[in-house]
């Protein structure tokens, strides 16, 4: 279905006439009052509200010429109230508001629902509250693991996903923000405009109200491995069917099979753009940086703009590209472009040449011997045996362990360089039993000192 299909033709008419910021303004007064009262606002009130505003503008009646209308009212004796009744009608005809008749015959007001959502847009710009990211991340990561422990994610899944898709909006919006404000610093002329823009305008509108939260509260590598594990869980085919059985009962999806279709396509972009989330970060991380070296740089050029000749040529195109005509004047007389001549004959300086590109000569390494590339394989495979893996950690077990079913961390013995990384690694790999044996945590816990290292006793357990 297209947008107009669901919001009339007339819809923004109030808002593109002179009167806009009045319209405006009442519109979000009666969407602000509609919030706060549990039944429909009465005309009466509705009245007011907007006599109230046409009150505080002394141009109200000519821009609002557009609204008047030949129905008469109540108010005719007051051209405010008469007129505030005439925005209302207004409004409602343009689909903005909805006129209701009660049972005691008193005419009320509602909103539409596309209203409610327009307003609720239209009020945040209006605020400028900040960007809706801070909490997200977090918010997500709880949704999702609340699911994976109670059983509800039919519920919880789709709100995840719509959250998922605010964080996404909200970050492109910040990385493009940002590209407004180095838009704005490149056309300062004065380094207090600058410094302002950096410390004011930019620490106010993005560090403060979004970027400083993606760095330190709702930092992703916190969060992200509990969202990728929570759905990793759901992704499981029982707990799909599960999902998409309450989606099915409560009555969101035609069948079953759409159901579970929808919820794995909803896991799969929660896990895509978490997955992808370090990149859009660097990207936003990449603007941030091109503001602040843009700042400086603006800055320097202005202030060496008498004492070098980068600050000149910046002051002097600054000027011609702000549309000064007094100050391109000026820096048209500071500009000269000097008169191309030959060579004097009997000057003292070398000729000049024409540029000649740098041809480094090839050099032919000698080919190393067999005894060369047996020694290097030698080492390469010394130090590849050396690595740390899950097998020699499993190997060198069951080599302390061989005929016996337990030992204790104290009689391992620690004769070569490697036996402590070992030592280490089969502590700290011996968990889950499985690579054939299970670290146990003894009760005493004795502290013991072997063979100069000091460590607490274990147990090594096969499994």
């Amino acid at each position: 279905m297209s947008l107009f299909g669901m919001l009339p033709t007339t819809l923004f008419s109030p808002l593109a006439s002179p009167g806009a910021p009045l319209y405006a303004s009442a519109l979000l007064a009666i969407f602000a009052e509609t919030r706060r009262h549990q039944q429909p606002l009465s005309r009466d009130l509705a009245v007011s509200l907007v006599r109230e505003l046409l009150g505080e503008d002394q141009a109200a009646l000519a821009n609002t010429a557009d609204a008047a209308d030949a129905e008469g009212s109540p108010e005719d004796g007051d051209p405010l109230a008469g007129r505030a009744a005439a925005v209302l009608r207004y409004l409602a005809r343009s689909g903005w508001l909805r006129s209701e008749t009660q049972s005691d015959f008193t005419q009320s007001y509602t909103l539409p629902d596309y209203a409610f959502r327009l307003l609720a847009t239209l009020s945040e710009i209006a605020s400028n509250e900040p960007l809706p990211l801070q909490g997200l991340i977090f918010s997500i990561y709880s949704i999702l693991q609340t699911s994976v422990r109670e059983g509800n994610a039919h519920i919880s899944l789709p709100e995840a996903h719509r959250q998922t898709m605010s964080l996404l909006s909200g970050l492109k919006e910040l990385q493009h923000n940002i590209g407004v404000h180095i838009e704005q610093v490149l056309r300062q002329l004065e380094a207090r405009d600058v410094l302002q823009q950096v410390f004011t305008l930019y620490r106010g509108e993005i560090v403060d109200k979004a970027y400083h939260q993606l760095r330190t509260t709702d930092h992703v590598s916190r969060f992200r491995p509990g969202v990728l594990d929570a759905l990793t869980q759901l992704s499981t085919e029982p707990q799909v069917m599960q999902i998409a059985q309450g989606l099915r009962a409560s009555g969101m999806v035609p069948s079953i099979e759409a159901a579970a279709e929808r919820a794995i396509t909803q896991i799969r972009e929660i896990r895509d753009q978490f997955e992808l989330l370090d990149r859009l970060l660097q990207a936003i991380d990449d603007r941030h940086s091109q503001f602040v070296d843009s700042a400086v740089r603006t800055v320097e050029l202005q202030l060496t703009a008498s004492t070098t000749t980068s600050g000149q040529i910046h002051t002097i195109l600054g000027q011609i590209l702000a549309g000064d005509a007094a100050a391109g004047d000026a820096a048209g007389d500071l500009a000269d472009l000097f008169a191309l001549g030959l060579l004097d004959e009997e000057s003292l300086a070398a000729p000049s040449r024409a540029a000649v590109a740098f041809v480094p000569e090839p050099t032919a390494a000698p080919a190393p011997s067999e005894a060369e590339i047996a020694d290097a394989r030698a080492r390469t495979l010394a130090q590849l045996n050396r690595s740390i893996s899950h097998e020699r950690v499993r190997r060198f077990a069951a080599e302390l362990l061989r005929e016996r079913e337990s030992m204790r961390g104290a009689e391992v013995p620690l004769d070569s360089p490697d036996s402590l990384p070992l030592l280490i690694y089969l502590r700290a790999y011996g968990k889950d039993g499985a690579l054939g044996y299970r670290i146990e945590e003894p009760p005493e816990g004795a502290w013991v000192e072997h063979d100069g290292v000091g460590f607490r006793d274990f147990i090594i357990r096969r499994a």
